[in-house]
């Protein structure tokens, strides 16, 4: 998280010392620190500042220790309650503070708990990092409590919360899939992080909003909508450096921060919100001194304390620190970072302690000086999968543990271990470490642990057991999905006050409300006829509100309006020659709908609309609540907060109550059907357009049904199994819908590309389904597609019931090769294939899925190899634990048409076969998040690149999109970690770990480099090769014979097109030399094919080739024999 780039400790230290050795100074020779005397000493204060100072005059103390007059010192005490040393400097060790100690907390550890575990979720560790990433559906069951998704943005302009690109969007929707099997966890969405306050557009965003009242109603307002359609329960703000002015802080953020936050609690533990609010706080005195944390403290549930990163590569080149090996949750000093919450009196219970599953390395001056304390000169080596240098995933660590045999060093006082490896140097925690932390933690009765980050733990959650049983929990058992029995308590219902309408009591279970200091009770009588009467009933097994008719004067001209704490539910003219008096009820559990609403307009004209902070119009009445004054033009509406309380969904005009009182249908009765909910009542009359030629129509709510609970004497059992059989049902009913009607988007094929699209769409609103009508709904979809995710992801012994329904009720009746052990099996072979795109795939194609299964899974037996190993037709069907992610989020592989107008790939291979699809240029790429170059190929929809064609060729297009595509893409991944140079079938070739494809239809340039075809909005399909194996471009194979003819056909196209690559040079020696520099060439037959041993250096992004004196990876190039030329015309320019 955040890099704390100073100590402030020790630099007031070092400041102490210089003045205890009174350096000679005069008014030349400045004093480096105070105000310079006449005696030639520097010090601070007025014996050294006042009338005879000689230079430096100016200087004041931070703090003042005693000084009769403020003007010595910038403050007269130190933030946080730090202690002031007599010299006027603020610090916490004994120089400062005598013989003073913080008083901490106390509590037997057996007597705290660890009641919360939190883990960080990081949207981009599949796309970030090549190994050791995290999808959704991978988070592990039942060690978290909460989960905390990281990070949403800001929009610095409109100050809107927002996803910022359309695979952080499609991540927050399938985060949820963990409630699906453990309903109680927690869901938050954090937003903000380290990098929030870099340079660029975001770098005062949070200032800016929290220093004005319309920017933070607006992010408030945003957050609702966010948190509703993606269902979070939570909020972190991560705002790590308000005021530092090194972070682009502002003086004012001190006090804005609490506004803001204020505010934010307010709206989300309002009404029915009741949403949680988090904050993150740094864990060195330079950054949190600048957070105002006792009055935070009111407005947040929590504190997250972000107990890491105490040292880094950071402190190399820093006087105050220095250049020394030493830990990044080193407890000691982590200890000084919790005592500066206890000297402001946080309560334990509002803090959580942080931990890393990562760690902070360094690259040792002397590998002789291995220990804390020797000098380091740079940080460590970048990790494998981390790509940080001086960063390390603590898998990567146990990694190298285990490949170099080495003995961790336990520092029982620090409670780190460290281990060391050549001039490397790295500490981190482990079981013992986490148990020795935990125990100082639950000792000063902190009840949570958070984590950064969840996402960087092995595939087999090795971190996060270890973290469980060293706090002392366990983790849960998991669900069983059994036949559940029939409930014996009724349901609970969450119940709000109403009024009995005009003939009627109040209903079972309510009771009338009495008027505050009178004995009558709330009623109201003007619109009833027959001597009706209208009640104001509240349940009774809930706190009654206190109640009483405001407004009302002598004079006749009324003046309503509620207190303070109060809602309004009704109105009445009575008394009133002017306006009316509003019946207002304290704002209680009974009440609280109530409050999340308001009447808009004012009589005689009425023209306003809902304002912002009250958005939803439920509906518009000219009399309002029905005891108004009438609007002469116009009508009032009736609006509510965001979003709009439940109990006002589903509503309407009624006229009669039930049972009705006169038989008359032309008579109304200003009454509710029973168990409703009466917002408003319309008077009618002569020619009354509302159909009321007597009385009143009542405007009638009904509120929402309590979910029953149930057994289940089907066989599937259990609530979700029940959901799950349902939704599948649903499906089998209209099977086409999602492809044809719904047309959802099918994602990425690859979501780790190099570069991330921007929201084209918004991801599909996640609701719940129960209760609905129809069956086609995108929202259903995506809950059955999370249901099969889990099939592919989760324990099988634990989802078998839900394996049977899916089996019994879909695979059963489309393909044998969709069985869920079939389907699980093709999934654990296809290491980094994202489950959530597969099942989508599956159930959008259920006819093709099949055989495309099969194709799939020939087609990577026929072309991909393990050089040291024979070829295996039986793959392992254990999944490496290190998730290397180089084909994260993959939708799935080279798959049979899909129809809705989307070509397939071997129709592609046709076009390029037969040269309607003709190269335009190829261009060498460097990824990082996919471990080494990546050969990027665009073909031109027709025979000649850049002139148009007609739909003469659109079985190459995607024709159930917009816009007409021009291209087809295609971009070939190498992994450096692989045997990607290899002597194959007689020649050098280059082993490709997977391909993808995608459609184009313009083209951009980047300041600085040659024109591509834009690929930031597309779609992707591809092809990759399980776990260790490549496809070798242009080697010959032997095609399987026993297929059908539309997979003959594919395969003898994809083998005439890998030797179309491998002939024209692309993907051969004339196109590796390009990228290569150094290396030496074999003879192959009378071919001059690179050296597969000393094939030279690989030059990567910015790096100039020598003989062609490009950078690579900037211009595009065609191969022509031997000539290359890199300047391929933009069809566009």
């Amino acid at each position: 998280m955040a890099k704390f780039l100073l100590i402030l400790f020790s630099f007031v230290s070092f400041l102490q010392l210089s003045l205890q050795q009174a350096p000679e100074c005069s008014a030349t020779q400045l004093c480096p620190i105070g105000c310079c005397s006449k005696y030639g000493v520097c010090g601070t204060g007025p014996d050294y500042c006042g009338t005879d100072c000689v230079s430096t005059c100016d200087f004041k103390a931070d703090c003042n220790p005693g000084w009769d007059d403020p003007k010595w010192s910038k403050a007269e005490t130190c933030p946080l309650n730090v202690c002031c040393s007599k010299f006027g400097f603020c610090g916490t060790t004994k120089d400062f503070c005598g013989d003073e100690t913080v008083k901490r907390p106390s509590c037997a550890v057996n007597d705290t708990p660890i009641t919360r575990v939190i883990g960080y979720y990081e949207a981009w560790s599949t796309t970030n990092r090549p190994c050791y990433g995290m999808l959704p559906e991978e988070i592990p069951f039942g060690y978290y409590t909460d989960i905390i998704f990281s990070f949403a943005t800001i929009d610095p302009s409109t100050f809107e919360i927002k996803a910022g690109d359309s695979q952080t969007a499609d991540f927050m929707q399938r985060i949820s899939a963990i409630k699906l099997i453990q309903p109680d966890i927690k869901i938050w969405i954090a937003v903000g992080g380290w990098a929030f306050n870099d340079p660029g557009p975001t770098q005062s965003t949070f200032s800016d909003m929290a220093g004005s009242t319309d920017g933070t109603k607006k992010f408030i307002d945003s957050l609702i909508k966010l948190m509703n359609k993606y269902g979070f329960d939570g909020i972190d703000i991560d705002w790590e450096y308000p005021v530092a002015d090194d972070r682009f802080g502002k003086g004012a953020d001190f006090k804005n921060f609490v506004t803001f936050m204020k505010s934010l609690a307010d709206r989300m533990h309002s009404g029915d919100q009741k949403k949680s609010v988090s904050l993150t706080l740094p864990s060195s005195f330079w950054y949190l001194q600048h957070f105002d944390i006792k009055n935070l403290e009111k407005h947040v549930d929590w504190f997250n304390i972000m107990s890491y990163d105490i040292h880094g590569s950071w402190d190399i080149d820093n006087k105050w620190t220095g250049p020394y090996a030493n830990s990044h949750t080193n407890m000691t000093e982590i200890q000084d970072a919790l005592d500066l919450l206890w000297r402001n009196d946080i309560k334990p219970e509002k803090v959580t302690f942080g931990m890393s599953f990562y760690s902070r390395s360094f690259t040792l001056q002397n590998a002789g000086c291995n220990t804390p304390g020797c000098v380091v000169s740079s940080g460590g080596n970048a990790g494998e999968c981390s790509g940080t240098t001086g960063v390390l995933l603590h898998p990567e660590i146990a990694d190298i543990v285990s490949k170099n045999s080495l003995t961790p060093t336990l520092h029982r006082e620090a409670a780190v271990k460290s281990v060391t490896w050549g001039d490397q140097w790295t500490t981190f925690d482990d079981l013992a470490t986490w148990r020795l932390k935990s125990n100082i933690i639950r000792g000063q009765c902190i009840p949570g642990v958070m984590v950064w980050a969840m996402s960087q733990d092995d595939k087999d959650g090795t971190n996060i057991k270890a973290l469980t049983s060293a706090v002392g929990r366990k983790a849960m058992d998991p669900p069983k999905f059994v036949p559940a029995l029939p409930s014996t308590e009724p349901p609970k219902v969450a119940e709000l006050c109403r009024w009995s309408g005009c003939y009627q009591d109040c209903p079972a279970g309510f009771k009338t409300v009495q008027r505050d200091g009178h004995k009558e009770i709330m009623l109201n009588g003007e619109n009833c006829l027959d001597g009706g009467v209208d009640k104001l009933c509240c349940p009774a097994d809930q706190p009654m509100p206190t109640c009483e008719w405001r407004g009302h004067r002598n004079s006749g001209v009324c003046k309503p309006g509620c207190e303070d704490g109060e809602v309004k539910v009704g109105s009445l003219r009575v008394g009133c020659n002017f306006s009316h008096q509003a019946a207002c009820c304290t704002n209680v559990a009974a009440t609280a709908s109530y409050g999340m609403c308001k009447w808009v307009g004012e009589a005689p004209t009425c023209n306003q609309d809902c304002p912002s902070d009250y958005p939803n119009k439920i509906f518009s009445s000219r009399l309002a609540a029905g005891g108004e004054q009438p609007c002469i033009s116009g009508t009032k509406h009736y609006c509510c907060q965001e979003p709009k309380p439940s109990d006002f969904s589903k509503c309407d005009w009624v006229k009669k109550g039930s049972p009705p009182r006169f038989s008359q249908d032309f008579i109304c009765e200003d009454s509710c059907p029973a168990g409703q909910i009466k917002l408003a009542t319309e008077v009618g009359g002569m020619n009354a357009e509302n159909g009321c030629f007597g009385g009143a129509r009542a405007y009638c709510c009904e509120p929402p049904k309590p979910i029953v609970p149930r057994g289940d004497d089907d066989p599937f059992g259990g609530k979700q199994n029940k959901e799950f059989q349902l939704l599948l049902e649903g499906y089998m009913e209209n099977p086409t819908c999602p492809a044809t009607i719904l047309n959802p988007s099918e994602g990425n094929m690859f979501g780790n590309t190099f570069t991330k699209r921007d929201l084209k769409r918004e991801a599909a609103e996640y609701r719940s389904l129960r209760g609905r009508a129809t069956d086609c709904e995108e929202d259903r979809f995506t809950r059955m597609v999370l249901f099969g995710a889990l099939l592919l992801t989760a324990s099988q012994s634990m989802l078998e019931p839900l394996s049977l329904v899916y089996d019994e009720i879909f695979a059963g009746a489309y393909d044998t090769e969709l069985q869920s052990g079939n389907i699980r099996t093709y999934y654990a072979n296809h290491e980094g294939m994202d489950p959530n795109a597969l099942m989508r795939y599956v159930f959008m194609n259920p006819i093709d899925a099949g055989p495309g299964l099969r194709r799939a899974a020939r087609t990577e037996t026929t072309f991909c190899q393990l050089l040291t190993v024979a070829k295996r037709e039986e793959r392992d069907l254990s999944r490496n634990s290190k998730n290397i992610s180089t084909l994260a989020s993959r939708h799935i592989t080279w798959l049979q048409n899909i129809g809705a107008g989307r070509p397939d790939m071997s129709t592609i291979l046709e076009g390029i076969l037969n040269n309607e699809l003709s190269l335009h240029y190829a261009r060498w790429q460097h990824v990082n998040a996919q471990g080494g170059p990546m050969l990027e190929l665009a073909y031109w929809i027709g025979d000649t690149p850049g002139v148009p064609t007609g739909s003469e060729l659109n079985r190459f297009r995607d024709n159930s999109e917009g816009n007409e595509e021009r291209f087809v893409v295609f971009h070939f991944h190498v992994n450096e970690r692989t045997n990607w140079i290899a002597h194959v079938d007689g020649r050098t070739r280059v082993g490709i770990q997977s391909v993808q494809v995608f459609h184009g239809y313009d083209t951009d340039a980047q300041p600085g480099q040659a024109w591509r075809v834009e690929n930031t909005a597309s779609t992707r399909d591809g092809f990759g090769c399980p776990d260790e194996e490549l496809w070798y471009v242009g080697a010959e194979t032997d095609l399987p014979s026993d297929q059908l003819p539309a997979d003959q056909t594919f395969f003898e196209r994809f083998q005439r097109w890998s030797r179309m690559l491998f002939d024209d040079g692309y993907l051969a020696t004339r196109g590796l030399n390009l990228i290569l520099t150094g290396g030496a060439t074999v003879n192959n037959g009378g071919n001059q094919d690179l050296d597969p041993n000393n094939a030279g250096m690989l030059l990567r992004g910015g790096m100039a080739h020598p003989a062609w004196g490009v950078i690579t990876q900037t211009v595009n190039f065609l191969i022509d024999g031997t000539q290359y030329d890199f300047t391929p015309r933009d069809p566009f320019a």
